[in-house]
């Protein structure tokens, strides 16, 4: 094999990259590299029941979302769930409780789920320092901080 018909398979296959790569990512290649391919990993401090949330995506993003996991709380008459970055920097931690039961899940419970997209993830009151995530079950109920949990009729209702 000569040199110029080397250098010539070699740009075609260049070309073909350039045309293959753009077509990729627009066909949804990149979503399916972020969740099935690489999905992005539980933080080892993160409890075993956490959840991955994505987050509205953006033209190019690699595992761009939050963990949500919860534990029982040291006073143990709520959970303490934490919200963290794919990378594990924390967003929010604070107690919650289940809007129907107001009883503190298990530990070993496994029915956390991302919230639905029919409500809101954030919820914002005054009582709070901050924007606070909303939590979800399996089951379709809500998680919502201790300190707020008086808006779980009004939150399920209009997802605000």
């Amino acid at each position: 094999m000569d040199r110029q018909s080397l250098v010539s398979k070699l740009l075609s296959g260049v070309a073909a990259l350039v045309v293959a790569l753009p077509l990729f990512w627009l066909a949804g290649g990149v979503g399916w590299l972020d969740s099935t391919v690489v999905p992005p990993r539980r933080p080892k401090d993160m409890p075993p029941n956490a959840v991955w949330i994505d987050a509205p995506a953006l033209p190019i993003s690699w595992h761009h979302g939050w963990w949500f996991g919860c534990d029982l709380a040291p006073s143990g008459t709520a959970n303490y769930c934490r919200l963290v970055m794919a990378n594990g920097e924390e967003v929010y931690a604070g107690e919650y409780l289940p809007c129907e039961s107001k009883v503190p899940l298990t530990v070993s419970t496994k029915e956390l789920a991302p919230p639905p997209h029919n409500v809101e993830m954030w919820i914002a009151d005054k009582r709070l320092a901050k924007l606070a995530p909303v939590g979800a079950l399996k089951t379709g109920d809500l998680l919502l901080p201790v300190d707020v949990l008086d808006r779980c009729d009004k939150f399920k209702q209009s997802g605000q």
